[in-house]
């Protein structure tokens, strides 16, 4: 059974659960008005298969992967260097114990929270904390996952916000200055380039489609990475008149993928009803193996490093934080 932990402070409140340390609910204030940029799953609360993965259950707002994604996937056929890469089988459950697990609720008050994870015995991470803070006299929330290893070891990690869709087609605006993006090796179709310069323009089945504005017209889902971030991303929501600022640790995680679903995921709990953005600051060969992510792959080829490495002489500490704004 979950537990929750809920936050107030002078410019909002939002509700954290132990189920994936999700963060199911957030609202800001922003000028006295209320804000609610995340993303919520509409079956939250009402799923209690165990068969279905801990964060699907209680899918919302933010989320960490550790390690991030499980391959399973199959490449398309006019990209041969992603080819055997997506073919290895999947291990354990999508993003790792963290977004499944039910996490211990180790301290708290009105303006942070503290979650505490053991992994199994067998795997490099001992222990992963997650650290959910509200900032003093701001609509901003702050993150901090820290990560306990027994040895020292790469491996794929990831964070996983969720933004709410729109309902009038492009009228989130995303801005993320980036060196260079990638299709899903699972989603280029046949001919299509993998790669393009700009969010605005982006190859999809013979065409181009703007990914800066969304969502997408018609309704489709579309999955990309962005390599070599610079600077936070924001998102204008352009018919309310607010946005948001995503930022996190690029030294860390050079990347950003963006989940664009839609409504295209059928089967339970999703049933054709979500739609959401993820945009995930990674460390990863997008939602792949992790094995894929820490040995020789097309992004890290390039100079993008696609995993984080552990020590056990002192724990890794990977931040972000979500900021409202007024335009």
């Amino acid at each position: 059974m979950s537990l929750s932990h809920k936050l107030r402070w002078s410019h909002g409140e939002a509700t954290i659960l132990s189920t994936a340390a999700m963060l199911a609910d957030a609202t800001f204030l922003v000028d006295g008005k209320p804000f609610k940029p995340f993303a919520r799953a509409p079956w939250l609360g009402t799923v209690d298969d165990a068969s279905i993965v801990g964060h699907l259950r209680v899918l919302a707002g933010d989320f960490v992967g550790l390690p991030f994604g499980t391959g399973g996937r199959t490449a398309g056929p006019n990209l041969p260097e992603w080819g055997s890469l997506l073919g290895q089988p999947a291990t354990g459950t999508i993003h790792g114990p963290v977004a499944h697990r039910e996490w211990s609720i180790v301290g708290g008050d009105d303006e942070s929270v503290t979650l505490s994870l053991d992994y199994d015995p067998d795997s490099v991470v001992r222990k992963v904390e997650r650290v959910i803070t509200a900032r003093k006299n701001a609509p901003a929330l702050d993150f901090v996952m820290r990560i306990f290893a027994r040895h020292k070891a790469p491996i794929s990690a990831g964070l996983h916000p969720n933004f709410r869709m729109p309902e009038n087609p492009g009228r989130l605006e995303l801005k993320l200055d980036f060196d260079f993006g990638l299709t899903h090796p699972g989603q280029t179709a046949e001919g299509d380039p993998q790669e393009f310069e700009s969010l605005s323009s982006v190859p999809r089945n013979g065409a181009r489609v703007d990914m800066s504005h969304i969502p997408l017209s018609p309704r489709t889902d579309k999955n990309v990475q962005l390599c070599g971030a610079r600077g936070p991303l924001t998102g204008t929501y352009l018919d309310e008149g607010m946005g948001f600022e995503l930022d996190w640790d690029r030294d860390l995680l050079p990347t950003l993928m963006i989940w664009h679903t839609d409504g295209g995921i059928k089967g339970e709990p999703w049933n054709g009803q979500f739609r959401a953005v993820g945009l995930e600051p990674l460390a990863s060969a997008f939602d792949l193996h992790t094995d894929v992510a820490t040995g020789p792959n097309p992004i890290n080829k390039r100079g993008i490093k696609t995993w984080v490495d552990l020590d056990p002489a002192k724990p890794l500490e990977i931040r972000h934080s979500v900021r409202a704004f007024a335009v």
